[in-house]
């Protein structure tokens, strides 16, 4: 009787311990935050400062890490289909360089009217995002029409 209880208590006991594995770790995985954009945003870096990029509305970014001097590191995932790219090793990590992305301003917003292929949705949500204000839209637009 002795060998039976201490066999339950044993299959009990694995059967405990397969259950909370199950539950803690193949259950709580890692969660991803990510942002949808309401609006396009100005791409920048110091290779394309002369040229106008933009990252379109609707882009999923995914959360990377925020950094103590106030900037958030984000994730896109861009497919490309049917040409190779030449991949290196990164051997240290610090030698990323990202680029930066803002919304646009005023002066991004004219030389997008100006120079690149703006949707009328495209241009909607960035008077829709509150970042330019009334004055400069109508001053935008005045400058535009003429």
């Amino acid at each position: 009787m002795n060998k039976i209880g201490i066999a339950i208590g044993a299959s009990a006991l694995t059967f405990v311990l397969c259950l909370s594995f199950n539950h803690f770790v193949l259950e709580h995985k890692a969660v991803t935050k990510v942002h949808k954009l309401e609006y396009p945003l100005i791409l920048s870096s110091d290779l394309s400062s002369k040229n106008t990029h933009m990252l379109p509305k609707g882009t999923v970014l995914y959360f990377d890490k925020s950094y103590p001097e106030g900037f958030t590191r984000y994730k896109i995932y861009v497919n490309i289909d049917r040409m190779p790219l030449k991949l290196d090793d990164l051997s240290d990590p610090t030698e990323i360089a990202p680029i930066d992305a803002a919304a646009p301003s005023k002066d991004d917003l004219i030389k997008l009217l100006r120079d690149y292929p703006l949707t009328k949705s495209d241009l909607e949500s960035i008077l829709d995002s509150k970042r330019i204000s009334k004055e400069e839209i109508r001053d935008i637009l005045s400058n535009f029409i003429r």
